[in-house]
This record gives C-alpha cells, structure tokens and sequence, in this order.
C-alpha cells in the first residue's frame, strides 16, 4: 500500500511539474511524448490504409479518412512536435544557454498542441475528412463532399498549431541570436539545422494559417475564395499550401540533418568533414526552399512556361547544398573507424534513404517528366523515402541521446536489430511505392485499379510488418533499458569527451538530464511554478471553436467560448504584470519592462540594485526588443501575403474573376478621414517612443494614449463605413471576399495594437515600460504601413495592383 501511494505521489508530482514547467528541457520531452502518441495514432491510419489495399473490406469513406488523417499525424502532429522537442532539449546544452529566450510563450507553443491533436484525432466523429493531407479546395470546402463538422476541427487544429510553430520558430531564433555562449562557427551542426529551421518555421506557417482560414471562411460563411463560379480559384489553394509545403519538407529533414551531423562523427572517432559547408549548406537549404521550388509541385496545374521554367531551375539548384551534405558525412567516413551501434546503423540508413529519395526526385523537377509521373505512386515512393529518412534520423537521436536522458545503457545488439529492421522495412516499403509509380499506377485509389500492381503492394505490406516490428522492438528495447538497464559509468556515455567532440557546452554534472531537472542534471529545478501557459494554450482553440458556433446559430455558447479565452488571457496578464507582489518585471520570457525590487512600492525608482540608471538600463532592453518584434511582423507580413496575393492572382490571373464586374468602393468621405486619422497616428507614436527614451513620462503617456484614441477613433469609423456605407455582403463574388477578409484582418491587428497601446500605458503605473513602449510604436509603424497597401489596393485600386 504504501509503494502504491509512493508512486501516485511520483505520478501527481511528474503531472504537476509538466502543468507548470518553463523549462526547456522538460518541454522538449513533453514534446516527444506527445510526437510519440501522434506516431501510434498515424501507424494505425497507416495500416488501415494497407490493410484496404490488400484485402479491399474497407468503405471508401473510411479509407479516405484514414489517408488524410495519417499525412497529418505523422507530418504535423509527429515530425514536427518530435523535431521541435529535440531542439528544445538539446540546443539550449549545445550553446550554453540554460533556458529558450521566452520560457512561458515556449510553454504556451507547447499546450497549444496538445488540444490540436485531440481535436484532430477525434475530427472523423463529426464527419468525413475526405481531403487528403493537404486538403485541397474543393474537397476541403463542398459541404456535399465532406460535410459536418470533421474538417472544421481538422483546419482550427491545424491554424492553432500553425501559431504554435511560428512562435517556437520566433523563440528559437532569439535564443540563438540572444543566449549562445559560443560562436556561431563553433555551434554543433544540429544548432546550425534548427537555426535554419526556426527561419522556415517564422515564413511558412503563416501563409498555411491565411490558407486555412479562407478555407474555413468558405465552409462555414459562403466567401466564395475557391469558388470558380463566383470568381474564385481552387489552385489558389495549391498555390498557398505548397509556398507553405516545400519548405515544409525542410523543416521536416533540417533537423534530422542535423543530428547525423552529430552522430556521425562520434561513431567513427573523428571531426566532421567540411563543418562550415555543412552548416551554411542548412541556411542555403532554408534560403532556396521559401522561392519559387513551391511552384514545381504544380507543373501539371499552372500552365505557364516561364514560371514553370524558373521553378524547376530553382529546384534543381536546391539538389546544390543537399549533396553537400551527402558529400561531406561521406567524406567524414573515410579513415574513420566506425563503430557499429544502433546511432551508427541510423546515421547510415539516413543517408542511405536521403540518396535514393533525392535520385527518385529529380524526376519531378524535368518537367515533361512531372507531366508522366505527377499523378502516380512514385510521388509516395519518393516521400516516403524522405520521410523514412527523417523518421531514422530522429530515432537515431534518441538512441544516441538515450543514456544521457535516462542514465541507463540500453542492448546494443537489440539496438542494432531493431534500427536495422526499421531501415530494412523503410527501404521496402518505398521501393514497392516507386516501383508501382514507375508502372503507372495511380495514387489516392481506394483499390488497387490493375492485378499488375498488386504483387508490389504486397511488397510494401512486407515492408511495413519488418518496419513495425522493428519500431516495437525498438520501443521495449529503450523501455527495458530505462527501468532495468545498467547505469551509465560516468557523464560521458558515448565517449565524445575522448576525441575532443564533448555533446554539450552545458557539461552535465550528474545523469540522467531528465525531467524536472535542470540543463546539467542537477536538481531540484526551479524553472516551474506558473500553469497559465498551460490553460491559456488549452485554451486557445476556444476562440475559432466560439466562432464556428457563432456562425451555426449557437450565440450564447459562441460567446462564452470567447470570452472564456480573453477572460483567463487577461487574468494571466494581470497576475505577470499588474498584482502587487509581482509587479517586478518577470524573467526572461515575458512582455518586458525595467527590473525592479518586488518590495518597492513606487514607480519612481530611478536605480536598479546593481546601480545602474533605470534609464540607462531602459534604453538596452528597448534595444534588445527590437529583433523581436521584428521577426513578429516579418511573420506577419507573410500572413497578409497569403490574402493580399491572393487577391492578387485571382484578380490578375483567374479567368471566371476577368468577367466579374469591378469591385465598387466608396473612398471619398469617411474612409479617406480615416486614412488620414490613422496614418497621423504614427507621428505620437513616435513621439511617444522618443519621449520613453529621454525618461519624460508625462509626454510619454500624452502621446501614447493621443495615439490609442485616433487608433480607436480609426476603428470605430471602420465600423460605421460597414454597418451604413459598404453595399455588398462578403458573399457575393471573390472580390467582395477578400475586401471583407483583409480589411477585416488588418482591423484584427489595429485591435492587437490598441491592445499592446493599453498594455503599455497600463505598465506605466508599475513602471518604465520601456521595451513595452519600443514594441507598441514598432507594431503600430507596421498597421499603419500595411493600411496603405490595403487603401490603394482596395479603396483607390491604383493600376499597379489591377490589369
């Protein structure tokens, strides 16, 4: 009874600390477990999928959920999360830094998942989500096709988890930028991967969030965006997905890179060739994939040549620093001495996989041949190649990681084996996909459509029986390790520190480097204590969930759903930032202001505790904010993108929009006024910014809430021009839908900036809210800016935006 009770204690005491915890390390296990439930819940879609197309027992409707589900599991919801937790666990040691930038908001991106996952996961309950993964229009939109409520909680799953990814990827950059302790050139490659895979993550979800609203937008509300009949454009969708999808596949790989670059040298005993190739080979990857490589998963859909030409030079010259890296962890083999453990298998079976995958993929940038083969299953053979590799890559990572996670050795020969299968079992798989693709079979049947490719199916069937057992074998081996294996001898198990490639910069001083301890394995931790991240991340999907129901007819329920969120939103600001006793200014990770002692009672101070001038001190942090906020409307501005060039192509390119009449809007009068009110606004802005800096607060807060009051006279006018002036509903054609949909974005941000406006002068009760008062001027700079591509696009439709 009383080992009962001791392990409920443990349990309660491990559910407590992940609840509260800010620390990075625990977050990145948080993430892997979580990445590791999306791994069974995608395998059993997986075999669903095998299991119809060998024995053909399954409704088409069932099969087709289960090929979407399982693309989105394994590519949002496990690679993603698995990569993210990696990084969290491991780069804060490889550059010496004891925690991420923003430790809450790193919380926060983390319990922002968790309900995704439930919602995706549970999404089939409420109706079909016959879309494929990448959910294209109009099977994502025709109600006759996937009605009820199943795609809906897919899409707000996929948007929550989109804002959960850009702020990991805003975070990771800063800590890089803002806490290593090395130079960039001495940083391990796997810190160099996910530096470049933070920049990918900043650009690309956002324009997959624009994406995604509009597609919930026409469900839910008829804004006919992909609707060729009233102007709209299904390709617009491919256009969107894949900007986002291409770079995507980086995000996916770049860290599997990453940790070969770590593994492999340690197995054969000596530094990495070619270590500055390698690690700005990971920026050039990033760089290449955000321009035009997207395009050239649309050969067979945009008809243009010069585009099309463009596109596949582009691609092709993106096979440049990947074989780089092919080149250079080959090179790193010779005069080595390879020793042969499951890490080293995994290294190998990478490249391995990362060779065959890249050669099946040059046929689809030769666009003739794109043409032959775009639509048949050598598409997911060379997926699947790629995303096989990734999957070893991480394993791999985990295995090598093992003993410093847990402080015990797992079964080298078990290791061997099981990784061995799963490489084995990869390889047949996606050799069985190509050979069917190369035979002409096409992808997305329900059934197997010729008895000439059924033999290869059978093929892959084999494959994923050696894969899955491999994976299970895998799993007990590391799970029999962790409560039985012997311990580690010493704090460096792989013996790195011997040949001068030490793991960490962080050394530990005790294993295992586990959860509820800190970055060096000594304990007790102090990094937990707050569980607003964790609710308020649970709670972020209420928002898009109120709306839905709104949108339904349910207004009361709609309603309380949003105010719920904003209500525990602002008692989480007020505890951070307004109670009594912690009107300090919080540690790393929250809004910013100037550190003062919690026993002062006064605004007034003038000295921090190490003597420097407040004001002095002051001026640095608005300084250091700076980068921040700047990232935050560089992903931003890709988020406008998505609607403006949206607009943009539709209006300029689609034929069904050519023979629409032209969008009519009234300028003159009350808009014109408010153009100017808002523009004016950034003139106290800046004032305001100025005056914080000189330390004179009265001019401060004068010019400040003279900017918030035009900010808000500037909403209320939007306001009225939409109840008394616009004469046609969002549902008329796609003109009146993007005008609805941008300007009615662009008045989310100006409420955003009102927001951090009120925060701010709010903070000055407290203290000099320096920083605060950099980000609200920066913010509001770039609502103003983005009003005049919406005004002159929209309102004036100046002919530079217009044929």
């Amino acid at each position: 009874m009383g080992e009962n009770l001791k392990h409920m204690r443990r349990v309660s005491e491990y559910f407590k600390i992940a609840l509260t915890t800010t620390n990075a390390s625990d977050i990145g296990i948080m993430y892997i477990i979580l990445a590791l439930v999306s791994l069974v819940i995608g395998s059993a879609d997986a075999s669903m999928i095998r299991v119809q197309l060998t024995f053909n027992d399954m409704s088409a409707v069932t099969y087709y959920n289960a090929v979407s589900l399982h693309g989105i599991f394994m590519i949002f919801f496990m690679v993603m999360p698995f990569s993210t937790g990696l990084g969290n666990y491991l780069v804060p040691r490889m550059i010496g830094a004891r925690d991420l930038y923003w430790p809450k908001i790193n919380a926060l991106s983390f319990w922002i998942l968790v309900p995704a996952v439930i919602m995706t996961a549970v999404s089939p309950l409420f109706g079909p989500i016959n879309t494929g993964w990448y959910m294209y229009a109009p099977l994502s939109t025709d109600l006759a096709v996937n009605g009820g409520y199943g795609v809906d909680l897919v899409e707000i799953a996929l948007i929550v988890a989109g804002l959960s990814t850009t702020l990991t990827g805003i975070n990771f950059i800063m800590t890089i930028l803002r806490l290593r302790k090395v130079k960039y050139f001495k940083m391990p490659l796997f810190a160099w991967s996910f530096f470049a895979t933070a920049i990918l993550m900043m650009v690309a979800l956002p324009p997959l969030t624009g994406g995604l609203v509009m597609a919930f937008l026409e469900r839910n509300w008829n804004l006919p965006f992909f609707n060729y009949k009233l102007g709209g454009d299904p390709v617009l969708w491919q256009q969107l997905f894949w900007f986002f999808g291409h770079p995507e596949v980086y995000i996916l790989i770049l860290p599997a890179m990453g940790i070969i670059g770590e593994i492999l040298p340690r197995m054969v005993g000596r530094p990495i060739y070619g270590y500055k190739a390698l690690a700005l080979s990971s920026m050039a990857i990033a760089f290449l994939s955000v321009f035009s490589v997207w395009m050239h998963h649309m050969f067979v859909s945009v008809i243009n040549p010069i585009a099309n030409l463009i596109t596949s030079a582009m691609t092709m010259a993106i096979a440049i620093p990947s074989g780089i890296k092919v080149l250079n962890w080959t090179a790193t083999l010779y005069g080595g001495r390879l020793r042969f453990t499951g890490p080293a298998i995994a290294a190998l079976g990478f490249i391995a996989l990362f060779l065959v995958g890249g050669i099946t993929g040059v046929f689809f940038p030769l666009i003739p041949l794109d043409y032959a083969f775009n639509g048949t299953y050598l598409v997911v053979g060379h997926f699947h190649y790629m995303v096989f590799a990734i999957l070893v890559g991480l394993l791999g990572g985990v295995m090598y990681y093992f003993p410093y996670f847990t402080g015990k050795r797992f079964d080298h020969e078990l290791g061997k084996t099981s990784m061995l299968m799963i490489v084995v079992g990869a390889f047949v798989i996606a050799t069985g996909m190509t050979i069917d693709g190369v035979l002409g079979m096409p992808r997305r049947y329900a059934v197997v459509p010729a008895p000439m490719y059924q033999p290869f199916q059978n093929f892959i069937d084999v494959g994923a029986v050696i894969e899955g057992l491999g994976l299970l074998l895998l799993v007990g081996t590391l799970i029999w390790a962790w409560l039985r294996g012997p311990r580690v001898v010493g704090l460096d198990p792989w013996g790195g520190e011997a040949i001068g490639l030490p793991d960490f910069n962080i050394r530990p001083v005790a294993l295992p480097l586990t959860f509820g301890k800190e970055m060096d394995g000594s304990e007790p931790e102090h990094r937990h204590g707050t569980f607003y991240p964790a609710v308020l991340g649970l709670m972020l999907s209420f928002p898009a969930i109120g709306f839905l129901l709104i949108l339904h007819g349910m207004l009361p329920e709609g309603l309380l759903s949003i105010l719920a969120f904003l209500g525990f939103g602002v008692a989480w600001m007020y505890h951070d930032y307004f109670k009594p006793s912690t009107f300090a200014m919080p540690h790393v990770g929250s809004l910013p202001g100037v550190k003062v002692s919690s026993t002062v009672t006064s605004p007034q101070v003038t000295t921090e505790s190490e003597g420097v001038p407040t004001i002095e001190r002051g001026i640095e942090q608005a300084k250091e904010v700076k980068t921040p906020i700047l990232l935050f409307i560089i992903a931003e501005i890709f988020l406008f993108s998505s609607f403006i060039g949206g607009y943009l192509y539709v209006r300029n390119i689609t034929p069904s929009a050519q023979l629409l009449p032209p969008l009519r809007v009234d300028w003159y009068g009350l808009p014109l006024a408010m153009t100017v009110i808002l523009l004016s606004s950034s003139i106290p802005a800046h004032f305001s910014h100025h005056f914080m800096m000189k330390g004179k607060e009265k001019l401060f807060k004068a010019t400040a809430a003279l900017t918030f009051l035009m900010g808000l006279t500037f909403l209320s006018g939007q306001i009225y021009e939409f109840t008394h002036i616009v004469h046609f509903t969002p549902q008329t054609d796609v003109f009146t839908a993007f005008f609805y949909s941008i300007v009615w974005l662009h008045g989310f941000h100006v409420m955003m900036g009102l927001t951090l406006w009120g925060f701010t002068l709010l903070r000055t009760t407290k203290i000099r809210p320096f920083q605060a008062a950099t980000m609200s001027t920066y913010y509001w700079h770039f609502v103003d800016a983005i009003w005049v591509v919406v005004f002159t696009m929209l309102y004036l439709q100046l002919p530079i935006y217009h044929p």
